[in-house]
């Protein structure tokens, strides 16, 4: 491809690391997915930035990619660019009293935002504690669990967009179930936490891994769930009634443990999850006339062919 060479030349002027033909498989959960044509791993908001701005003039195909759960590559990989944001990260204190608040960048790891404000004496993000993703992605996504999500804590949103960077203060028309609207990269993000003890946070944090362990496949190779629940009721739950939960295609399966989980058990492919997916779609919608809505995003593959 012609325009690899011009962004190779321009990546290298800024001086981002960057990887050829690099399998995507290594940075997802589920650790499924061929090969993109260029995997670029930019250090700071800058650069990152400098680096968004070409790719759009340029018209060359890129996607964003945080920690890799709720993510299903194809396995022909990705014709396109794959920013990896894992080493944007960084956390600043901007405030601290009965609340705390942070500015943390997008490539952050959930894990560690709820270390550090435990180690500060606040409380917000343990919901989500042991879920292997980064802030810009949980914002991005709206990320919940156990009745929570991440609306609740964002304050401002740092986000790239046509050339331009914002700062947005999210409105409740902003969010939906699982979705921040606003479309661009998300760059850094304001989160809002409560004062509280230590021993209360480690007993909460001690319950939310207790209840994800006994609940869900979090040892296993899994990019998180696999449909949105609808208003009615759970998918997972759905999905089991219809008699799927460890049901098998290659080496992918649909959880034993929680059946709105697809395992990789060993060299699963995008195909076999795919072929999963659509039979527990039908199979759910032959006896409820429920349609069920995928939560996992799709690399190389287009949604509306799919579902």
């Amino acid at each position: 491809m012609q325009w690899l060479k011009g962004l190779d030349r321009y990546l290298k002027d800024l001086g981002i690391n960057f990887k050829e033909r690099e399998p995507l498989a290594p940075y997802t959960t589920i650790k499924i997915g061929g090969s993109s044509e260029r995997v670029v791993f930019p250090e700071d908001k800058e650069k990152l930035v400098k680096l968004l701005s070409f790719l759009e003039k340029e018209g060359m195909p890129f996607y964003v990619m945080g920690g890799g759960s709720n993510l299903l590559p194809a396995d022909s990989g990705y014709e396109g660019v794959v920013i990896m944001l894992k080493s944007l990260k960084g956390i600043e204190v901007l405030s601290q009293g009965q609340t705390l608040r942070l500015r943390v960048l997008a490539g952050t790891t959930l894990n560690s935002l709820i270390r550090v404000a435990y180690e500060m004496g606040y409380s917000g993000f343990e919901f989500l504690a042991g879920v292997p993703a980064t802030l810009g992605g949980a914002v991005r996504m709206n990320a919940g669990a156990f009745g929570k999500s991440t609306s609740l804590l964002v304050k401002r949103v740092e986000i790239y967009r046509k050339g331009k960077i914002e700062e947005l203060e999210p409105k409740e028309g902003d969010w939906t179930y699982r979705a921040f609207r606003p479309d661009g990269v998300i760059l850094a993000s304001e989160i809002e936490f409560e004062k509280s003890s230590k021993d209360e946070i480690k007993r909460h944090l001690q319950e939310i891994w207790a209840k994800r362990r006994a609940t869900q496949p979090v040892t296993e190779k899994t990019f998180g769930s696999v449909f949105k629940n609808p208003p009615c009721c759970y998918a997972g739950a759905m999905i089991e009634s219809v008699g799927l939960k460890g049901y098998r295609i290659g080496e992918a399966k649909i959880s034993e443990k929680h059946a709105n989980f697809i395992v990789n058990e060993g060299r699963a492919r995008a195909e076999d999850v795919l072929k999963l997916m659509k039979l527990a779609q039908e199979k759910v919608y032959e006896n409820f006339r429920v349609l069920l809505e995928p939560e996992v995003k799709f690399l190389g593959l287009k949604d509306a062919e799919l579902f």
